[in-house]
């Protein structure tokens, strides 16, 4: 319930805690207008102050009550403010013991430092929390320096008001998120980023004198430079468009993502049950001190460089590509391909020609044993089963009509799906021929064409022996294009779309699929030329997957 209070009761409420999803301290930043929230808020307070204000209302703080612990869903900004114009105003009994950041200890340290008697050894002092509370501090002085403390002070306490809302602990986290946005949760990613360059910099170091503890404190910001440094290249790496494309990263996964959850299934593959990849799980087992924060550190460097290396090699770029867009399992898939393995049982390129048949990540790997024939060894009946599934695809795609209207209730929809799976495989593999590597825009971006163009298919007669099972709907008349292009196509001939698609005035992104361009550089197409390239093309993907 909504209860309307004044700052010493709210204070006296108990320990204020900042949870772990809240991002940093940032009211001392400066906006574009060069005056920071830190600054009105400071301004409107002492504003209230001089104008002899009987209420001053502050907005309203959104809080999990626990006995004496209030765990701040919304009020982060104004609660750490305030707590600094007691510093200030040295109030120091007013404030002792209220507020506390829960992951942070250096944070929660610097600031319990400000008041105790005791001061508390403190890490990293240069966080980006202590910079904006050094900031703060010097902002608040400024403001008050020429006020009476002891009256402001009261002020504040009687006379400033907030709506204290209270909410069950269920509710925080989903709530935080409608208030603020989730660009205002410090996530996963930049929690283990945060807790790798403080540990991994840290020199453990129990006695020095000043002169050594200058050196020490010199290495430390050195190191932990030239590790943020580290982190940020990784960072654009994973950012760019053409990345993010390629690896399928969505608004759901963090850029760093699959680095992450990689690393994790590569150092506990062989480790009995392995734990779901989290934050607290990450920083449990890799992160606990600074000799593993500087072990696993450099385990990331060069797992990254490895994925680096397979982005840029265009063998290993095409098929792994292919492998990302048809696997069941990415985690899986590239755990196997990434993980420091001297032999691997199989190719990249024989991975992801079974993935592409929608065979699981077991299968690939010969771990699924299906009793096919008795008399066969494990081996040899995974082989059958993933030639299997190759087998009943191809024979989709090799059907009278792939391409048919979605309202024939016999339609197979694989039918389309497959057509264009294995279109893009014969385009992949001309790039590769090359050591090109494929453009992977098209997945989402995609559109069979048919090449005679199907409102003119009364024009053509498929009724003669070798034609009779072809169709101006068959695998034999269609090409893949990038989906922008098909409109430059519309229902042109033959000779017509050819023009197009050799008329380097115009863009056109097709021009880059090569197995495509073959079909353009005939002289003609009716009838022959389609049943000849559909077997031309059942021909070559039989031969691919060794069923012939």
């Amino acid at each position: 319930m909504n209860e309307k209070i004044n700052i010493e009761t709210y204070f006296n409420k108990g320990t204020f805690i900042i949870p772990e999803y809240q991002r940093g301290y940032k009211w001392s930043v400066k906006d574009s207008e060069s005056k920071s929230s830190l600054e009105y808020f400071i301004d409107s307070l002492v504003k209230a102050f001089e104008d002899c204000y009987h209420e001053y209302f502050i907005e309203a703080v959104t809080v999990v009550e626990e006995n004496r612990r209030i765990i701040l869903v919304d009020g982060q900004q104004r609660t750490t403010s305030l707590f600094l114009i007691f510093v200030e105003l040295e109030d120091f009994d007013f404030i002792k013991n209220k507020l506390k950041y829960d992951i942070r200890q250096d944070s929660h340290k610097w600031l319990n430092n400000l008041i105790s008697n005791h001061k508390e050894e403190i890490v990293d002092n240069d966080t980006q929390d202590i910079f904006y509370f050094k900031e703060a501090l010097k902002l608040i002085k400024l403001k008050l320096d020429s006020l009476d403390k002891d009256q402001f002070s009261k002020f504040v306490k009687e006379k400033v008001y907030l709506l204290n809302n209270p909410i069950s602990k269920e509710k925080a986290f989903n709530t935080f998120i409608s208030l603020n946005g989730l660009k205002a949760v410090m996530r996963e990613e930049e929690l283990i980023k945060s807790d790798l360059l403080i540990k991994s910099s840290r020199i453990e170091n129990s006695q020095s004198n000043k002169e050594e503890q200058f050196g020490i404190e010199w290495g430390i910001n050195e190191d932990r430079g030239r590790l943020a440094r580290n982190w940020d290249k990784w960072l654009y790496w994973w950012n760019q468009d053409e990345v993010k494309n390629y690896f399928g990263i969505t608004k759901d996964h963090y850029p760093l993502y699959y680095l992450l959850v990689t690393y994790w299934r590569v150092n506990f593959s062989h480790k009995g049950k392995m734990k779901d990849f989290s934050f607290n799980n990450f920083k449990s087992k890799f992160i606990s001190n600074a000799q593993d924060a500087r072990k696993h550190f450099e385990g990331l460097r060069k797992l990254q460089k490895t994925f680096e290396d397979l982005y840029d090699d265009f063998y290993s770029h095409n098929f792994l590509g292919l492998i990302l867009k048809t696997s069941s399992s990415k985690e899986e898939s590239l755990h196997y391909f990434l993980e420091s393995k001297t032999e691997r049982e199989l190719t990249i390129e024989e991975y992801a020609k079974w993935s592409l048949v929608g065979a699981t990540h077991l299968e690939i790997i010969n771990q699924v044993v299906e009793k096919v024939k008795n008399e066969e060894t494990d081996e040899e009946q995974n082989v059958l089963i993933k030639r299997r599934k190759a087998q009943e695809n191809i024979n989709l795609i090799n059907e009278k009509f792939v391409y048919w209207d979605e309202n024939d209730e016999e339609y197979n929809d694989g039918r389309k799906e497959y057509a264009f799976r294995f279109l893009l495989l014969l385009n992949l593999l001309e790039d590769s021929k090359l050591k090109r590597k494929f453009d992977f825009s098209v997945w989402n971006n995609r559109s069979l064409e048919h090449i005679y163009p199907k409102s003119k298919s009364q024009l053509l007669d498929f009724s003669q022996e070798f034609y009779k099972e072809s169709s101006i709907h068959s695998i034999g008349n269609l090409v893949l294009l990038y989906g922008g292009d098909n409109s430059s196509f519309g229902a042109k001939n033959f000779t017509d779309k050819k023009n197009t698609y050799f008329n380097t005035s115009e863009d056109f992104n097709s021009r880059n699929l090569l197995h495509t361009i073959s079909v353009f550089s005939r002289s003609q197409w009716r009838e022959s030329e389609i049943s000849e390239n559909k077997k031309s093309i059942i021909n070559q993907l039989n031969s691919y997957y060794g069923l012939n």
